[in-house]
């Protein structure tokens, strides 16, 4: 099976999550930088990553993410796609909300978990 990052692009912070066998993992939460890319090879390498699932949403941050995804192909020959994330963060949202979670844990970034919630939908699918 193919191991796979998915990326939840933010101008401020990054969301990833990694593929184990058939099961979404949140990974990290990265600062949007300047050493971004190089924070991102790294990963790809260490985790030996062979596909990369970067999040699209139909609003504004779709030219945005279009332009970090080409910015990133040039840095690697891993296969990038696109898939739907649409409510991901308020399906997050709402699943934390019913775990009883407190809610100081709660309001913590959740961008990897968002990025766990695609990659999940994208391994049902797909697999």
């Amino acid at each position: 099976m193919k191991k796979i990052l998915a990326i939840d692009y933010g101008t401020k912070r990054i969301g990833l999550a990694i593929s184990q066998a058939n099961l979404a993992e949140p990974l990290a939460i990265l600062s949007n930088n300047e050493i971004i890319f190089g924070k991102l090879m790294q990963i790809i390498q260490e985790e030996k990553i062979e596909l990369i699932l970067v999040g699209m949403s139909e609003n504004q941050m779709a030219d945005k993410t279009k332009k970090f995804a080409l910015e990133l192909k040039e840095q690697t020959a891993i296969p990038i796609q696109f898939i739907d994330e649409t409510l991901s963060s308020k399906r997050v949202h709402q699943k934390l909300a019913s775990s009883h979670m407190k809610l100081k844990k709660r309001q913590q970034p959740i961008d990897h978990y968002a990025a766990a919630e695609m990659l999940q939908e994208w391994l049902e699918i797909n697999q």
